[in-house]
């Protein structure tokens, strides 16, 4: 309504007799703007705190001038704060999505894959995709050059972490700790290097399951013996076949052993355990005590009644008279799953383009800024007590594999630039790299039960 519509309603609202007055018609005039004027106060009040109607920003504007202008004081209420190279539309859009998270819940995958794209300015919502245990958020994002690409974010939840333990100088009895802080019961690799002399059939004591690892070889000076859970033993790099015995003492004592944990009758005693599977002491959540010692013969012998008199012999010639432990160093390693933590995964072959303008310092925020405003993002979303770890990620192409039955057939085609003639001879051109192939040869064979028809070989199939 404009100023002069409010005079003449003004004035129609009084007795005639007035209406005719001078002065009445210059009074409601002056309170007609005056009102007016309030109107229009108000209305530039009312826009200005509305996210869609206050007064944006130009994208090219400091932050300064960002954060000062309307749209930028209300974002900064919400706890959001304009960033270099970004939109008053897009900033817009950023406001109400914090404002429907919070609404929704920040919590849960969906919450923390939509503040991630909101990082990457991407225009519509992560289509969540879920892999197993892995939420997988995928949507396109803006190029430097205004194109969009796809980006794929992984989110997992406890996810698997390498632990290890080291231990040097590690002398025959000495107690070594390792802690398993996941929430599984975890399988160990355990590295023993030989670091004084030669040791000569090492053994390993696990002391919460009371289970011995047994190696029976030497690991020559300098040499490293690598233990892995149902894998054979490798010494230096190389497989052996060295056995590897998995026992418990309860049974396998000494001969003249007439101890408690030498019987099967008392109640400190538990059962019996010899395996050659080579399998090794799984670690539980929690502390584990090891213990690392060599076996002299006699003890060796204690541990090997059901085998034959010629492997007794054999593994029995590895072990010394007398029992001489050097000191060596151990390393126990394993994977556990770890509470209370969340992983999220990205692409490292593409920072969003805001990131790329150099600041205020002159300095491009690149793939470090990136990592930070995900670690804030994910701080802002995240539980109490859980932590965020930020991994980064190099998509591959995809490749296949394509099997076929068909005939063996085998077709060579060769061209060279320059034809040679009976008559060319070939001198000498200097050094020369030769290569010759290393590998041994392999030793398994692969072998099936089955049954083939009469046809002919090359065209058989095979009937499981």
């Amino acid at each position: 309504m404009s100023a002069d519509q409010r005079r003449r309603r003004m004035v129609g609202y009084l007795p005639p007799v007035l209406q005719s007055g001078a002065k009445i018609h210059r009074f409601f005039d002056s309170l007609a703007q005056e009102l007016e004027t309030m109107e229009g106060g108000l209305t530039r009040l009312m826009r200005s705190r509305w996210y869609s109607l206050a007064r944006g920003f130009a994208v090219d504007a400091t932050l300064l001038n960002k954060a000062d202008s309307e749209l930028g004081r209300i974002a900064l209420l919400y706890g959001v704060s304009p960033r270099r190279g970004e939109s008053d539309a897009y900033l817009r859009e950023r406001l109400a999505a914090m404002v429907e998270l919070h609404r929704t819940g920040l919590a849960s995958a969906p919450a923390l894959l939509r503040l991630v794209s909101l990082v990457y300015m991407a225009k519509q919502p992560p289509r969540i995709v879920w892999e197993g245990d892995t939420a997988v958020g995928l949507f396109s994002v803006p190029r430097a050059d205004g194109t969009y690409r796809d980006i794929r974010i992984e989110l997992a939840d406890n996810p698997e972490m390498p632990a290890s333990s080291s231990f040097r100088n590690v002398s025959r009895g000495q107690r070594l700790l390792t802690t398993n802080q996941g929430l599984e019961t975890a399988r160990v690799e355990i590295s023993l290097k030989a670091t004084e002399r030669e040791i000569a059939v090492p053994i390993l004591r696990h002391e919460q399951s009371g289970l011995d690892v047994i190696f029976l070889g030497r690991i020559p000076l300098g040499s490293t013996l690598l233990l892995r859970d149902g894998r054979p033993p490798i010494l230096d790099g190389r497989p052996v076949d060295t056995p590897i015995i998995l026992a418990h003492p309860t049974r396998f004592a000494g001969p003249n052993d007439v101890g408690v944990m030498a019987r099967f009758d008392m109640p400190e005693a538990r059962f019996s355990v010899f395996k050659e599977d080579l399998h090794l002491p799984e670690l539980p959540p929690g502390e584990s005590h090891w213990t690392y010692d060599t076996l002299e013969r006699p003890e060796v012998r204690s541990y090997l009644f059901g085998w034959s008199i010629e492997r007794q012999q054999a593994a029995e010639a590895q072990a010394l008279p007398v029992r001489d432990t050097p000191r060596a160093e151990l390393r126990f390693a394993w994977t556990e799953i770890t509470p209370a933590t969340c992983t999220l995964r990205i692409p490292a072959n593409h920072i969003p383009p805001h990131l790329l303008v150099p600041n205020e310092e002159g300095v491009v925020p690149g793939l470090p800024g990136l990592v930070k405003e995900l670690a804030a993002a994910l701080e802002y979303g995240r539980c109490a007590g859980v932590r965020t770890r930020i991994e980064l990620t190099l998509p591959m192409p995809s490749e296949s594999l394509l099997l076929q039955e068909r005939p063996l057939q085998l077709e060579v085609s060769a061209s060279f630039g320059e034809t040679l003639h009976a008559s060319d001879e070939l001198t000498s051109f200097g050094s020369h790299i030769a290569l010759h192939e290393q590998f041994p040869e392999p030793q398994e064979k692969l072998t099936w039960d089955g049954v083939f028809n009469g046809t002919r070989f090359d065209t058989s199939r095979f009937q499981p």
